[in-house]
């Protein structure tokens, strides 16, 4: 299953600059995947350590020597169950550290250990959040679910991806049988979404029956998860948060409510939660610009006051579509109405727009006017506008225009490609692009 991030570690493993890469996601994302194909793909021998599930590992790293580390690696390996041996470590090696955030010893010894010379690279995977000060120091690569094309590539479709890059940034309409066949196998990613088991358990058994359930698995998982690594008051709140997200995205508004987790509760009571589970990659929060922010909107990112600490108004989104899609099947039956549709778009551009990198930002003047999603880009800020259907019409974009100039604006439906009054049409299939 190739992913983009792959492209990622290639670029890295051919640069001069030999310091370790750290893949981040949530789990269930194919990070370590991921790490292993890479690894199986472009190296003659890579050696596979497990910090969650291998308890002695992280006594290897008690020394502080990096010397003796990796000799001790060597040869507590030696005989471990991937078949690896003395006589075969040698040469072209790759050292792939598994959640290494359950062992700080080795987290701290990255680049010490690389100069070493018995890792010709190195690759740390971590499911935990790491200090930012710390990723600064690597090359951080950040996975997460599978996009659109991505899935196209999975299911054997990758042919489209040239095919919808060429129309994105030529605005050209694609031809019509084509458009339509696009939008069939988007409905089926909204379905399956982008985790990589549950693609795989599409692809084996090639229907979707069991795809809802798997989904429900990967959500126990998570709580499991989150209730194994926190207090029980702390994973009793960010279960909560998640158990509401389906709720939240049903309503008219969107915007995140406390009372719907429970009568009474609070920002305060909630908001470390919610930024815990933010940094984990579990949920992606949005966060309101007012109109008097809108002018202001570089220095806030620069001074990074995006965060549920500082700012009471925002959305909250799921990971991966389509854990929210069978979420929602199980509170509203298929077909959808606009506004479960609404919400699972929304959430699907979330997702986009995150993985290419993008602060996620709404903004809403006095409830008279609305746009989904900000993106800032050279300098501007482009409006982005969903809609459930090929209807486009709206007056969002001219009360805007009386707050902010932009040069551009965006506008995702089910419509054909086309630019038109300084409007930039987008298929639903094409968000990948942006």
């Amino acid at each position: 299953m190739k992913r983009t991030a792959i492209e990622h570690l290639l670029k890295w493993s051919q640069n001069e600059d030999v310091r370790p890469v750290i893949l981040t996601g949530a789990k269930g994302v194919g990070k370590t995947y991921l790490a292993c194909d890479f690894a199986k793909s472009f190296y003659e021998q890579f050696l596979y350590v497990n910090f969650e599930h291998d308890a002695m590992a992280s006594e290897l790293f008690k020394s502080k020597d990096p010397f003796k580390v990796s000799a001790l690696l060597l040869e507590y390996y030696s005989v471990n169950k991937t078949g690896l041996s003395l006589d075969n470590l040698s040469g072209d090696r790759l050292l792939i550290l598994d959640e290494v955030s359950h062992c700080p010893d080795a987290l701290n010894m990255l680049a010490e250990l690389q100069f070493t010379g018995e890792f010709h690279r190195i690759i740390a995977i971590s499911s935990s959040p790491i200090k930012k000060e710390v990723l600064d120091l690597y090359y951080h690569i950040p996975v997460y679910p599978l996009l659109f094309n991505e899935f196209l590539v999975a299911i054997a479709k990758d042919w489209y991806i040239e095919t919808i890059i060429t129309h994105f940034e030529t605005d050209k309409k694609i031809p019509e049988i084509v458009h339509k066949e696009l939008l069939s196998l988007f409905n089926l990613y909204l379905i399956i979404g982008g985790m990589p088991g549950i693609i795989n358990e599409y692809l084996n058994f090639d229907n979707l029956l069991n795809i809802t359930e798997n989904h429900m698995l990967l959500m126990g998982t998570y709580r499991s998860y989150l209730s194994n690594i926190s207090s029980d008051s702390e994973a009793l709140k960010m279960n909560q948060v998640l158990g509401s997200i389906p709720l939240q995205l049903l309503k008219e508004n969107k915007k995140f409510q406390y009372k719907l987790i429970r009568k009474g509760t609070t920002h305060a009571m909630y908001k470390e939660s919610i930024q815990n589970l933010a940094d984990r990659n579990y949920i992606i929060p949005s966060y309101k610009i007012t109109s008097d922010e809108l002018s202001k909107i570089n220095a806030i990112l620069e001074e990074n006051r995006l965060n549920v600490n500082e700012l009471t108004s925002f959305k909250l989104y799921l990971s991966d579509v389509g854990i929210l899609n069978s979420l929602i099947s199980k509170q509203v039956k298929p077909p959808f109405n606009n506004l479960a549709s609404k919400a699972i778009m929304e959430n699907y551009v979330a997702e986009n727009l995150q993985a290419n990198g993008y602060p996620i930002m709404f903004w809403e003047s006095d409830s008279t006017a609305k746009i989904d999603f900000l993106i800032p880009k050279d300098g501007y800020i482009i409006p982005v506008e969903l809609f459930t259907d090929e209807n486009t019409r709206s007056k969002n974009l001219s009360v805007l225009k009386q707050k902010t100039d932009f040069p551009y604006a965006i506008k995702i439906s089910s419509r054909n490609f086309g630019y038109s009054k300084n409007v930039k049409y987008v298929p639903y299939y094409a968000v990948f692009c942006i």
